[in-house]
């Protein structure tokens, strides 16, 4: 007995030394892996935050060119946007104080009351007491006249017909914008050297022939009028058309290539539900931006007008028009980004969204035993519905994004349908699964016992922090061996 204790003991003392070798060789073998593992994330990590951040700086100026393409591409939306501008008072007697402004700098009505009087007063017969009254009445004619042009002026200003003239003529001047061999709009809305602006010409010879069909023959006497009032200055028609061709290339690109980057940044992450956040942080920071800034834009609007010498209200009313739909398309964003961060916070793996996702696992697995406690049976849809549940996820986050696009335009209403919506389906295909850990399958029925399948957990983030379990059994194993020889 004395003698095999001793050979009991040198065994084991040996078998420990062996096992303690080989959880050495282990590690050492595990440790490159490990550490490559974990600068291959670091690397993910740093292209993910590049292409987030990126594309949340594109996101005001995505909108901006999308916004201007648009405008310049599609007819229709040029029109709709610029057509209902004259309808608003303040636009209205903006233009009509700039064609007044036109007509006074080439006709002085004093000058040719005047000249009519004394036209009269110089016919042989008369009266000299009645050219002393001429003399008298030349003011209140000249008054009278200026503001008889003035009235005919409103009349066609606010009349339905100059609506209708204005857009025809706005429809006009896009197409001939379009034209590249064209520096003028040629109608109401034109560019030129020194910027866009409004051209009077039309509005003072439509008021002309009003005035002539109305039987004011003195009428005839208003000279052409060739004036454009300034609403917008530009550097010069090489720039204008230079912002033309980019506008109408980056427009189309620039939103795509930013959804691609945001796409980019979640698919590399190593934590994809941080990337989702940073995405929806992304989104809310760059389509708020753009919102304030145009806010700012609207309160300068008054310091622009003096400016220029225009009403501060009609140019008010003007700039409202040109952005009031990028605007709305930034908080829209907005809201749609603040959406986005909350399902990727839902996603992490803060105690408050782990407590989250386990009570509404919790509740979805109760309403699977529930239904299938009254018969459902989905069976092999539901096993691939299981299987392939996290591809299930992002192809109906890809459709909902899909749907997104094609609203046009995009408002709040419109993303809180596709989110509910989008919610929904994923709740009826969670129902609908079929899992092992939560029906066992009949042994009379063995086609639903193979297509039953085993509830492993399926990762809905990637993280390369995770420590390393390939070398937990060989210390495992060797903890153990420590144990029995002990014992």
């Amino acid at each position: 007995m004395s003698d095999t204790a001793p050979s009991d003991a040198l065994d084991l003392e040996a078998r420990i030394r062996e096992l303690e070798s080989e959880n050495a060789r282990l590690a050492a073998a595990a440790a490159p892996s490990t550490v490559q593992r974990r600068a291959g994330g670091r690397w993910r990590s740093v292209v993910s935050a590049i292409c987030i951040v990126v594309a949340a700086v594109l996101v005001p100026v995505s909108i901006v060119t999308a916004w201007a393409r648009v405008q310049l591409v599609e007819e229709d939306a040029f029109v709709s946007t610029l057509a209902p501008l004259v309808s608003d008072a303040a636009v209205q007697d903006m233009v009509i104080d700039e064609t007044m402004k036109a007509i006074n700098a080439r006709v002085d009505f004093q000058d040719f009351t005047s000249s009519v009087f004394s036209g009269i007063a110089g016919i042989d017969g008369f009266p000299p007491r009645a050219a002393q009254a001429l003399t008298l009445l030349e003011a209140p004619a000249a008054d009278g006249l200026e503001n008889l042009v003035t009235e005919a002026v409103t009349r066609v200003v606010e009349s339905e017909a100059f609506a209708d003239v204005w857009a025809t003529a706005t429809r006009a001047a896009h197409r001939a914008l379009t034209t590249a061999a064209t520096s003028d709009g040629g109608g109401l809305v034109v560019r030129t050297e020194e910027g866009v602006g409004i051209q009077l010409g039309m509005i003072v010879e439509t008021v002309k022939q009003r005035l002539v069909d109305n039987g004011v023959n003195a009428a005839q006497l208003i000279p052409e009028i060739d004036r454009v009032v300034i609403v917008g200055k530009g550097d010069n028609l090489a720039a204008i058309r230079t912002g033309y061709a980019l506008a109408t290339t980056l427009g189309w690109w620039l939103p795509v290539l930013t959804l691609v980057l945001f796409g980019v940044g979640i698919a590399v992450a190593r934590r994809r539900s941080t990337a989702v956040l940073g995405t929806g942080i992304g989104l809310a920071l760059g389509s708020g931006a753009l919102a304030l800034a145009l806010s700012i834009g609207d309160a300068a609007m008054p310091t622009v007008a003096t400016d220029l010498d225009l009403s501060p209200s009609g140019l008010d009313v003007i700039y409202e028009q040109l952005v009031g739909a990028m605007r709305h398309t930034a908080i829209v964003l907005l809201v749609l980004g603040i959406v986005v961060a909350v399902l990727g916070w839902a996603m992490g793996r803060s105690a408050a969204a782990t407590g989250v996702r386990g009570a509404v696992g919790g509740l979805n697995a109760t309403a699977r035993r529930q239904l299938a406690s009254r018969g459902l049976d989905t069976r092999g849809f539901g096993a691939w519905l299981a299987r392939y549940r996290v591809v299930v996820r992002v192809v109906i986050a890809i459709l909902a994004v899909l749907w997104l696009i094609a609203l046009q335009p995009l408002s709040i209403g419109d993303i809180f349908l596709v989110v509910i919506v989008a919610v929904v389906v994923l709740w009826l295909l969670e129902l609908l699964q079929r899992r092992s850990d939560e029906l066992a399958p009949s042994s009379d029925d063995p086609v639903a016992a193979d297509e039953v399948v085993p509830a492993e957990p399926v990762p809905d983030s990637v993280d390369d922090e995770a420590p390393d379990a390939s070398a937990a059994p060989a210390g495992a194993s060797g903890a153990s061996s420590q144990k029995s020889a002990k014992g």
